[in-house]
């Protein structure tokens, strides 16, 4: 099926648009998640690698 990427795919897209534009990304985070999950979120994409 055309449009389905792999999780590690997603990721590194993700991580690429926090670090292009942190505030905004925080903040879409945490607008749909609340709390300790939108934390975990986003400490995850600051240790993820961008490569």
């Amino acid at each position: 099926m055309a449009g389905i990427i792999s999780e590690e795919q997603l990721l590194r897209e993700l991580r690429v648009l926090y670090a292009n534009r942190p505030l905004q990304f925080t903040r879409l985070i945490m607008k749909y998640y609340k709390g300790e999950r939108a934390k975990q979120i986003i400490e995850t994409l600051k240790a993820w690698p961008s490569s």
